[in-house]
């Protein structure tokens, strides 16, 4: 285009150069004015010609930025896909060593039924069973009483379903305030505070009282619940493990905070009923301790409100002791048979946990309708209808004991309601529990760790005052049967009887546990032949020699009385040396 220009405009210059013959003036003006116009426009064709090329120019230059923008996605998109299977290795590795161990945890999805408790439908594989329960915390059946059910009905009619907001904003309702006064005078204590469960209540309360208490020390028993133990590692105090339930050892931890810090503010935490290993606390003696070394006391009540004590206000109560114990801890998930936890202790004890506990804070309260069910059922709790559930309950549970261990079962002994079987094997504890849920239509969720120690895996056992002696005789026959079929060990069988008195005997439920051999070394199989996990999985470097064998393996060569205490080892052997023979 350019180029056209040049050639009118040299054109135009040499017509205007040749000689003309002299021309009238009109003339030359009108030649004047064509050259003008001429010039104008081939200005305005280079001008639009230069706009027209910025124009090209800044398209292409659009379309490199683009492309760049285009190339540069497609890399960040490559590179999350990358970190996004980086990250979901991660979490399948986890998995499979969970699975590996035998302690992957699958959640029964049951229907309770209202009005015929302890039965409960079972959903699975598209197909429903009913079944009965025989390991729920409502040991009091308070969950379906009709005054509670009533009470809690009549509520959402006036309240409506939930809280609306948090204590502090909107979420303090009349409810809550009446439930924490009928708290209070169950313990008699001045003061009592709500929480959204139990769980929440020992960790909120037990990482707050490090902020309050200068210089703060806790001594914890080794067997208190995890609640209780993330509290006080959220605290970020000094923190001491005394063995469980050993005053002697209490006393040795006290003695040796005091000298070493005069000035500490040493916590006593404990539980009242331990729930997986059924011990009951020593309570009394660690009152005596934590005055003689000027101690805080901080006690977990939540296996036992309800059961224990006058009008079910807990094993501190029924020691009378109740009034020595600074924080009281409770649930009314359990024996309540509702939903929610709670602290009760002096008014400035209540009041700074309650501003300072962010685990109070900041979580929407629970709903009024619950709150109200709570105080109807602490008011059946205290009445004599109470205590007559609670004869019901206790003749329940010692007779699940006594049957049990008329049987040969592997019960650990202890003090309380709990009733714990012991099986010791992660993936043997699974198979009792999937045999009686499909075989015999009853409900009991393996325990295995971290909820109890490995080698510890365990059937907990829950009677409640609405289990029948028929229910009872039941289970003893499908467990009797289970253990027989899978080889699991019985007090009644000669050969066992030494294996489950050491096991069930100690008086504790921590430590190394005395297990069948044959069963140890099932368990070190397994872990030996599972899969490489794909994040133990290295590229970059040669494979690792293998590992020497643990020293807790079993020998190769059995001692010589391995087939009197072992009857998995009797048979081994036996095959063994018959193959020998041929």
């Amino acid at each position: 285009m350019r180029a056209t220009v040049r050639v009118l405009s040299s054109q135009a210059t040499a017509r205007a150069a040749a000689p003309q013959a002299p021309a009238p003036e009109a003339a030359a003006a009108a030649v004047a004015q064509v050259l003008h116009s001429r010039e104008s426009t081939i200005a305005h064709l280079e001008q639009s010609l230069a706009q027209q090329e910025q124009e090209i120019a800044y398209l292409r230059n659009q379309l490199a930025l683009q492309a760049d923008r285009t190339v540069t996605a497609k890399k960040q998109e490559d590179v999350q896909g990358a970190r996004h299977d980086v990250f979901e290795k991660h979490f399948s590795s986890a998995l499979q060593q969970i699975k590996k161990e035998g302690r992957y945890r699958v959640f029964t999805n049951i229907r309770r039924h209202a009005t015929d408790y302890p039965r409960a439908t079972w959903y699975h594989d598209g197909k429903h069973q009913d079944v009965t329960v025989w390991c729920s915390n409502d040991y009091l059946a308070m969950g379906q009483d009709p005054e509670v059910m009533k009470a809690m009905q009549d509520a959402v009619s006036e309240y409506g379903a939930g809280a609306g907001g948090t204590r502090n904003i909107s979420g303090n309702t009349k409810a809550h305030v009446d439930l924490e006064a009928a708290l209070a005078q169950w313990h008699g204590k001045e003061a009592a505070l709500v929480f959204t469960s139990g769980y929440v209540a020992n960790e909120a309360t037990l990482a707050t009282l490090p902020a309050v208490l200068p210089n703060c020390v806790v001594i914890s028993d080794e067997e208190n619940h995890a609640s209780m133990i993330r509290g006080i590692r959220n605290g970020k105090c000094a923190k001491r493990l005394w063995r469980h339930n050993d005053l002697a050892h209490l006393e040795e931890l006290l003695r040796d905070v005091r000298l070493n810090s005069p000035n500490a503010s040493i916590v006593i935490a404990f539980e009242s009923v331990y729930s997986m290993s059924g011990t009951i606390a020593p309570i009394r003696g660690v009152v005596e301790l934590a005055k003689k070394f000027g101690a805080f006391t901080y006690c977990d009540e939540v296996h036992a409100v309800g059961m224990y004590g006058p009008g079910g206000s807990g094993v501190c109560a029924r020691d009378d002791i109740a009034d020595q114990i600074d924080i009281i801890q409770g649930t009314l998930g359990k024996a309540v048979g509702c939903h929610g936890g709670y602290i009760a202790a002096s008014s400035h004890i209540c009041d700074a946990i309650r501003s300072l506990a962010g685990g109070f804070i900041f979580t929407t309260s629970i709903p009024p309708a619950v709150a109200i069910a709570a105080m109807k059922s602490i008011e059946v709790l205290s009445s004599p209808v109470g205590d007559a559930r609670r004869e019901k309950f206790w003749k329940n549970v010692h007779t699940v004991k006594k049957t049990f261990l008329e049987a040969g079962l592997p019960v650990l002994k202890g003090d309380s309601h709990i009733v714990p079987v012991l099986v010791c094997d992660s993936v043997f504890v699974k198979r009792v529990s999937d045999t009686l849920l499909q075989k015999c239509s009853t409900y009991i969720q393996p325990i295995n760790y971290p909820t109890v120690p490995r080698g510890r895996e365990r059937l907990r056992i829950t009677p409640s005052t609405v289990h029948t002696q028929e229910m009872i005789e039941n289970l003893r026959d499908s467990l009797v049967q289970i253990y027989d079929e899978v080889g699991l060990p019985r007090a009644s069988l000669p050969s066992h009887a030494a294996n489950i008195q050491k096991a069930t005997n100690s008086g504790r439920d921590f430590g190394a546990p005395v297990r069948c051999p044959h069963l140890v070394a099932l368990a070190q199989d397994r872990t030996d032949a599972a899969p490489a996990s794909p994040a133990a999985e290295k590229t970059t470097a040669p494979p690792s020699p293998p590992r020497a064998p643990k020293q807790q393996a079993p020998p190769t060569a059995p001692p010589a009385d391995a087939a009197a205490r072992c009857p998995h080892m009797a048979a081994a052997m036996a095959q063994k040396n018959k193959a020998g023979d041929a």
